[in-house]
């Protein structure tokens, strides 16, 4: 298991909380490299499994961060597994 957080965490609330929650995000390839169709605008996908909002309030998040006075207002980060480690459903 991997846990990185970002050097970000500047402005609103509705970025963040809007990309984890979204239905469709951006294509990419294996190599991480943003995937085009044939007029060059960038393509998206939808998640699988989709985003579940399992506690909380997505606009609640988004006023809390948006009232914060503090320069830096969230701190996001990622918890990633290999494919052999990932949890199980029942997980």
């Amino acid at each position: 298991m991997l846990i990185k957080f970002f050097p970000n965490g500047k402005g609103g609330g509705a970025g963040p909380v809007e990309y984890l929650t979204a239905r469709t995000v951006l294509a990419y390839d294996d190599n991480r490299d943003l995937i085009r169709d044939a007029s060059g605008q960038p393509m998206t996908v939808v998640r699988e499994p989709l985003p579940e909002v399992v506690r909380g309030d997505p606009q609640g998040m988004i006023d809390l961060i948006d009232a914060c006075p503090h320069k830096w207002t969230y701190r996001a980060g990622v918890v990633s597994f290999a494919r052999e480690d990932a949890p199980r459903a029942d997980q």
